[in-house]
């Protein structure tokens, strides 16, 4: 009997991912999956399950991996003010690289799929969580510093941070032009002070 191929999980996970996140849910196909994996239908079947089970563990592993870098920039050494800013700005520079116009993982799934799967909403709600934890705490810490205006309720200017990363990475998907996306970041900056 043939022994079943042995694979990097993470590895082929992240190229999943990579594959929905270029395509989008609906427009990726199982003959893109599987060439992108190097795993046969079987194969993929029996390790992750259905499309839609792959779809949600990639999501997961956005989650856990992408996401949670975010959870890392709370313990920088730097006024937190500093440190909005600087995780503002890297979303525009991000979404000017070559790649980064596909955007956020999260977005993308989010308004895709979001308003019918249940499950995908969820977890991309659960990773938006985290960015907006990270926010808040940064926020909470800024304003103990004295460099983020206590005029705003954290928890709100937490969530207003938030959507404005998200609403960066949608508008430059469209519309990548520094100028239009450095006006929307500089406007955000001034809500902190």
């Amino acid at each position: 009997m043939a022994r079943p191929r042995a694979f990097d999980h993470s590895d082929v996970l992240e190229r999943a991912m990579q594959v929905f996140w270029s395509k989008g849910y609906a427009a990726t196909s199982l003959a893109d999956l599987t060439a992108a994996m190097g795993l046969s239908k079987s194969s993929l079947y029996d390790s992750f399950g259905s499309k839609h089970d792959l779809f949600l563990q990639t999501i997961d592993y956005y989650r856990e991996t992408v996401t949670k870098r975010m959870r890392g920039v709370v313990d920088l050494q730097a006024p937190a003010g500093q440190v909005i800013t600087s995780v503002l700005r890297r979303a525009v520079d991000r979404i000017m690289e070559p790649d980064g116009r596909r955007g956020c993982y999260l977005n993308n799934s989010a308004v895709e799929v979001g308003p019918w799967d249940a499950d995908a909403a969820a977890r991309c709600r659960a990773g938006m969580a985290l960015m907006e934890e990270a926010f808040h705490q940064l926020v909470e810490r800024g304003q103990r510093e004295g460099g983020v205006s206590t005029r705003h309720d954290p928890r709100a200017l937490a969530r207003f941070l938030n959507s404005t990363v998200n609403g960066v990475m949608v508008i430059g998907k469209t519309n990548p032009d520094r100028d239009v996306l450095d006006d929307i970041v500089s406007v955000a900056l001034r809500a902190l002070h």
